[in-house]
């Protein structure tokens, strides 16, 4: 059956109007934006308040900025800070008025699977994400989140001591214990830790879990399907590091019950050469002002012999919408908006952080981002896994029974790790 012409006024309407929808999609894309289409006239919309929960602090330019773009559109930021993890737990199950929130991964995991979060996956604006990132809120195939701010686990030293004992950097943990006991014998505690806020503990131990993943992309995965448990050869060695800082009298005594702050007031006085921590403790704890010593920075180095020295990022404030709200669209513009460059550049300098976005983290967000960008960019880097919901609050109190230097049987702390693990993917 042959097709029938179009009469000469109708071609042309159709031509008219065909060339009017490429203007318009000339302009919509001008600028490289690959923004959502807002429906209809923004200025004839009605107003809408997107609640957006966070535990840190947010860039009030980047809101301003977005508040400009979309006037009516008002995001109201909820910041809640202590017991984050049991009020969201409980704002979930009662399908509280919410519409963004930031989460943990596992919480991510956890939520996603009783269908309380937005599906994202296939947003063009991923792509402006790195890829590990994208991959850590990805669950069953389902992109749900993606994981904003980045900082390293690093391990803060007093330049000045290293330069007068004539210590250079350690690469690998046998420099580190090296280094220690050369500070030992000098009359300073190579090391302060504190057990007070239980999850400070953790970094001489949860940073091998960077190595893993170097070794095994897929190694959480496969803890988590019982395709491995953490009795298996592999993870033999996991509590060895802090059990030598501890034997060998590496950790400042006394100091196992120390706060977080506590313990940054510590190594600020000068009592303890070392401190593991995240970047996040330089903004925290360090201002102009800050003269005791020459402060320095370099990336926590578990790795032993030839291993590769892998700096663990942690990212772990996924930005997921919650499936119930009723602004879905308009969360989808704001994560669109916030995944531009140029709008993560200002929150990166703002919130003086890197970001995950690609080429959005500021150069100079912090003087120490000057000192550890290289040492980043020189080695692999890992984001730190989503372990189950129930392992952290069991890991941790196995952390500080090793800083209070108790007798432990590390096959047997494994053993409990690999049942809670058990417990949680029934």
């Amino acid at each position: 059956m042959k097709k029938r012409k179009l009469a000469p006024l109708v071609a042309l309407g159709l031509s008219l109007m065909m060339l009017l929808a490429a203007c318009g999609n000339s302009a919509s894309n001008s600028g490289g934006s690959s923004a959502p289409a807002a429906s209809g006239d923004a200025s004839q919309k009605e107003p809408v308040t997107l609640k957006l929960t966070t535990w840190n602090p947010i860039s009030q330019t980047v809101i301003d900025k977005f508040k400009e773009e979309y006037p009516y559109i008002t995001v109201e930021h909820d910041k809640v800070y202590d017991q984050f993890r049991e009020i969201m737990r409980t704002r979930i199950a009662s399908k509280a008025d919410m519409d963004l929130i930031w989460l943990f991964p596992n919480q991510v995991v956890e939520f996603s699977r009783v269908g309380a979060l937005m599906d994202i996956t296939g947003s063009p604006w991923l792509d402006n994400y790195l890829e590990a990132a994208v991959k850590l809120g990805t669950v069953d195939g389902k992109t749900y989140g993606v994981p904003y701010n980045s900082q390293p686990i690093i391990m803060f030293y007093n330049k000045t001591l290293f330069d007068k004992l004539g210590l250079s950097i350690p690469k690998n943990w046998e420099e580190l214990m090296a280094a220690s006991e050369a500070i030992k014998a000098d009359g300073t505690a190579p090391i302060v830790i504190g057990s007070k806020d239980a999850w400070a503990t953790q970094f001489l131990t949860t940073s091998q879990f960077g190595l893993y993943q170097q070794n095994n992309p897929e190694v959480f995965k496969q803890l988590e399907s019982g395709e491995k448990k953490w009795t298996d050869p592999e993870f033999a060695g996991l509590f060895d590091g802090m059990i030598e800082m501890v034997q060998k009298g590496y950790v400042l005594e006394n100091s196992v019950g120390l706060s977080y702050d506590q313990v940054a007031q510590v190594f600020k006085d000068g009592k303890a050469a070392m401190w593991p921590m995240g970047e996040w403790g330089f903004s925290e704890n360090f201002d102009e002002s800050f003269s005791n010593f020459e402060l320095g920075a370099f990336i926590l180095p578990v790795n032993r012999g030839d291993e590769p020295l892998v700096t663990n990022l942690v990212s772990d404030n996924l930005f997921v919408g919650v499936s119930w709200s009723k602004h879905q669209e308009e969360i989808k513009l704001f994560m669109e908006f916030i995944a531009r460059p140029e709008i993560a550049q200002i929150w990166s300098s703002e919130a003086k952080q890197a970001v995950t976005v690609k080429g959005g983290s500021s150069p100079t967000y912090n003087k120490l981002a000057e000192l550890l960008q290289p040492q980043i960019e020189a080695n692999a880097a890992q984001i730190f896994p989503s372990l189950t919901t129930s392992m952290e609050p069991v890991l941790f109190p196995m952390l500080q029974r090793i800083l209070l230097g108790q007798d432990v049987d590390t096959s047997e702390l494994l053993s409990t790790l690999q049942a809670t693990q058990d417990r949680d993917v029934k």
